[in-house]
């Protein structure tokens, strides 16, 4: 069964358990699908809401945009688990003769980088929930304020993690060209997380 398919306390005790999926990259597209539902709900509680209706075409926005970073976080959370197994498949591979130690190398690495690029995804996306949920916050439904400041911790939280994801598949990397450019990319969109939150949870506390 796929993990998206589960109940949520059997995905739990799925991550809890000795198996080594889902693991971090699943719990981190977890946490972004859940940021990205939360700015959601607060669009969908704007909607026909005296006193917003100036608002009501950037909620629709909203909750389109929202919507659809939703659900591919949960696309992004199967393909966390199915990288990994990938991955061992490759570390699996015979290598009895120096033909099938290069193709077992060169399987190694490709595993590394599709490892590193979908945890990737899911931190670069994550990002995109800030926006959201700072218009959630500042101008959708008020007695809704909280939840879309949680959206934005749940966004950090999610961005945090799945680079640590990114990072360690990294070390096994020896494309330095690869390994520089998606660090480069990281430590762009990381140079400002705490000020991004800090500044949607200012709006309330």
């Amino acid at each position: 069964m796929k993990l998206v398919e589960q109940k949520v306390s059997d995905f739990v005790a799925a991550t809890a358990s000795k198996e080594p999926t889902p693991g971090g990259g699943a719990i981190a597209a977890l946490t972004a699908a859940t940021g990205a539902a939360l700015a959601e709900m607060v669009a969908n509680l704007t909607f026909g809401k005296k006193g917003y209706e100036e608002v009501q075409s950037e909620m629709k926005d909203l909750q389109s945009k929202a919507e659809a970073i939703r659900n591919r976080m949960l696309e992004l959370s199967q393909a966390d688990a199915d990288v990994f197994n990938i991955f061992m498949n490759a570390l699996g591979l015979p290598k009895n003769t120096d033909e099938e130690k290069a193709t077992r190398s060169v399987a190694i690495q490709q595993a590394y980088k599709d490892a590193a690029m979908v945890p990737f995804e899911i931190g670069e996306l994550a990002y995109q929930i800030f926006d959201l949920a700072d218009l959630a916050s500042r101008k959708g439904n008020q007695n809704l304020i909280t939840d879309g400041i949680i959206a934005a911790i749940n966004a950090r939280a999610a961005v945090k993690a799945a680079f640590l994801n990114v990072r360690i598949n990294l070390s096994g990397i020896k494309d330095e060209a690869f390994v520089t450019d998606i660090t480069t990319k990281m430590n762009a969109i990381e140079k400002d997380l705490d000020e991004k939150e800090a500044a949607i949870i200012g709006l309330y506390v």
